[in-house]
């Protein structure tokens, strides 16, 4: 079944389901480094905010032998069970007070989503670009969120400035910061899948002591969305590099984390920069690449700069 019949066919069963009072909204939708995706938003009668469900890694699925019904049953199950964040009123989206507690900041490149900058607030940061969301829900299937776009700005009468100084007091807050070594990540997988591959690994480090020799921290928040974000929270480099009596070489693992080291004589900063590009390409969804650059934190400015600069940053893709 060709794609285009496989969106039809989805949305007309989605319609005898739901009934002729809904609305189904298919679009394509901006992503981050200029990945699209088809999204459906399902609009129930009465309300405002509606979810928008992408539709793409269905048909995949359903390229693989997963029945239509069987895909709609489970939208159906994840509309049903996502509450709506906001009373059905009209007004709730243009309620300022309402939402300024909401509002949070995640990191995207920026040469990649030059389309997407052009319609958000944002503020320039290295070769990356600090944007603005809505948090509105958290469920047991993930969390609601919603980008900030310009006409919301405009409607709100607020500035990027605005929106960064209310972001900079919501996203530590919302989503606390924490650092792990790497030996404590396998640890921890080990101790919950004894036959995952990591817990083979986590034997060979305890035997060789390897991670003594290049220590390896990783830096996100504690859902683990958008926590590459966490490395400009304030006194978070500081107190860590503070610690480890150490500047910090700072590795985009993805726009979820980043890797940490202590900044030896050893290191080759474009080398480094190699190593994150060959990982972005063979290991890392092109929409979860945060840069290949490698960034450095020294305490002595309490800054963060790019330290290598083998690439021009064309983009990720």
């Amino acid at each position: 079944m060709a794609y285009e019949t496989f969106l039809e066919l989805l949305v007309q069963k989605l319609q005898s389901a739901l009934g002729d009072d809904f609305q189904f909204i298919l679009r394509p939708l901006p992503r981050n480094n200029g990945v699209t995706l088809d999204g459906l938003t399902l609009q129930g009668p009465g309300i405002q905010l509606a979810p928008t469900i992408y539709l793409n890694p269905y048909y995949q699925r359903f390229l693989k032998g997963t029945s239509i019904n069987s895909i709609i049953s489970e939208i159906l199950q994840l509309y049903h069970s996502t509450p709506s964040p906001f009373p059905s009123n009209s007004e709730s989206l243009a309620d300022f007070e309402l939402l300024k507690s909401k509002i949070m900041f995640r990191m995207i490149h920026r040469a990649s989503n030059q389309v997407l900058l052009s319609d958000v607030p944002h503020i320039p940061y290295m070769d990356l670009a600090i944007i603005f969301f809505l948090a509105l829900e958290k469920t047991n299937s993930g969390q609601i969120t919603a980008l900030i776009h310009n006409n919301h700005a405009r409607m709100w009468n607020v500035s990027t400035k605005d929106l960064w100084k209310m972001a900079q007091e919501n996203t530590p807050r919302e989503y606390p910061a924490e650092i792990k070594s790497m030996t404590e990540i396998l640890k921890e997988i080990s101790l919950e899948n004894p036959d995952h591959i990591c817990s083979n690994i986590f034997s060979d480090i305890e035997e060789q002591d390897s991670l003594e020799i290049v220590p390896l921290y990783i830096l996100s928040n504690q859902s683990g969305l958008y926590g590459a974000s966490c490395m400009i929270y304030q006194d978070i480099l500081k107190d860590f590099a503070n610690q480890l009596e150490k500047d910090l070489i700072i590795l985009p693992s993805s726009v979820h984390e980043v890797l940490l080291t202590p900044d030896t004589v050893n290191f080759s900063y474009d080398d480094l920069s190699t190593m994150v590009q060959t990982i972005n390409t063979q290991d890392v969804s092109l929409e979860d690449r945060l840069s290949n650059q490698v960034y450095l934190y020294t305490r002595k400015d309490n800054q963060i700069n790019i330290a290598s600069r083998k690439y021009p940053d064309p983009g990720l893709s």
